[in-house]
């Protein structure tokens, strides 16, 4: 049984559960295809390259 809750004096009618389902599809699809497997690995190396390069290490360092 789902309950859905209006606001009074909106023109909004969706449930936050609806726009939830909504939202997490495109992230549920993606994380699904083979391109995800490949993509994270890379960009956890590419993020761990730039943080080790001077540039990073400055980056690092200003922001503490």
């Amino acid at each position: 049984m789902t309950n859905t809750t209006y606001q009074s004096g909106t023109d909004n009618h969706a449930s936050a559960d609806a726009l939830h389902a909504v939202a997490e599809f495109p992230v549920a699809w993606f994380e699904a295809t083979p391109a995800y497997l490949v993509l994270r690995p890379l960009g956890a190396f590419l993020s761990e390259w730039a943080a080790a390069t001077p540039a990073g290490i400055v980056l690092t360092l200003l922001k503490r």
